[in-house]
């Protein structure tokens, strides 16, 4: 299998530091921010970190559902966890496809591979894997568990709270996942082979609007248009403002609003500008959504990563129009809207 279509476990776990770094920097003015981590070059990640494992969780006896209630930092989710030993939080992070535990609180596990991906301007930090014998949270227990170890002590000082990693769809994916993050809320329903919930009296979830999943991995993909151009878009919880890829074509550049453009200083001399703004012509489905703010950047790493291009990702901004849900094995996609979102 060519290396460049094995990265889709780790570069987006790399894409969200430095978007978490790029947004911050945003919002406080005064902060000169360094853009390493998104020069990714895809031949430097090794195949051990793509492994596309699912987990399937334990639940209490008895129990068909679970509601994990979500803290926010910022505009980022936390679901309170127990970790090995260790308790405290991890982000709910649908664009990354494993498991990343912070290394302040696993650097005593043993370790197995390895890896110091660089990008054009310098390295960007040695990433490794462990195994972890049991993972709670709410009533879903997970065992032996692998998990990718790189520092994200920078998130931790940023928010004040303690972040034992990040958590994606792999340990949710043989679920139907409901999300409202305007209520903070997170239900996970067991389901049959045919993607129906095991408790017939649960109610059914009623979207506004539909799609069919199309992706094979841990990785959500919806279909948005901008421009009267169709484009395909990542989900991704942990982004904590939409993104456009830079290389769209002029049409869809057109309808964006640039309010402020920004250089960002690499590993190494090396800069690039980056532009910061408002989606003004985002439509899904039939449904015209309300200007969102984005970041243009380039995604091309992530493209290869992934192996499908990636137009953009939808993050905070977007999920807070509605309420998602998500069933892998139906491969299907909803959204009810809230008030407020145009017909």
């Amino acid at each position: 299998m060519p290396i460049r279509k094995t990265i889709h476990k780790i570069l987006p776990v790399i894409l969200f530091l430095a978007l978490f770094i790029f947004f911050e920097a945003f919002t406080d003015p005064s902060l000169r921010f360094d853009y390493r981590l998104s020069e990714v070059s895809p031949t430097n990640i090794p195949i051990i970190f793509l492994q596309k494992i699912v987990y399937t969780p334990e639940f209490n006896l008895n129990v068909d559902s679970v509601e994990i209630p979500q803290k926010r930092a910022g505009r980022l989710f936390l679901i309170e966890a127990k970790v090995g030993n260790q308790t405290g939080n991890l982000v709910f992070d649908t664009g990354a496809n494993g498991l990343v535990l912070n290394s302040t609180y696993f650097r005593d596990y043993v370790k197995t591979g390895g890896s110091n991906p660089g990008g054009v301007t310098g390295a960007v930090g040695f990433v490794e894997q462990i195994m972890i014998d049991h993972i709670e949270f709410s009533n879903l227990s997970y065992k032996n568990i692998s998990a990718d170890i790189t520092n994200l002590g920078h998130i931790e000082n940023k928010r004040g709270i303690k972040i034992l990693g990040l958590i994606g769809f792999s340990m949710m994916r043989k679920l139907e996942i409901v999300l409202d993050i305007n209520n903070n809320q997170l239900k996970l329903f067991r389901i049959d082979k045919e993607g129906k919930r095991l408790n017939n009296s649960a109610s059914l979830f009623n979207a506004d609007h539909t799609q069919k999943i199309e992706s094979t991995t841990n990785i959500l993909f919806l279909k948005g248009m901008i421009g009267g151009k169709m484009l395909n878009f990542c989900l991704d919880t942990g982004c904590e403002t939409n993104v456009i890829c830079s290389d769209c074509n002029r049409t869809i550049m057109n309808t964006l609003t640039i309010t402020r453009r920004s250089e960002v200083i690499g590993a190494g001399n090396g800069s690039s500008e980056v532009l910061f703004g408002r989606m003004n012509d985002f439509t899904i489905g039939q449904k015209k959504f309300p200007v969102m703010e984005m970041v243009v950047t380039n995604l091309e790493p992530l493209s290869e990563s992934y192996g499908t291009k990636t137009d953009g990702m939808l993050g905070y901004d977007f999920l807070k129009q509605g309420i998602v849900c998500i069933n892998f094995v139906s491969k299907q996609f909803g959204i009810r809207f809230t008030k407020g979102v145009e017909g």
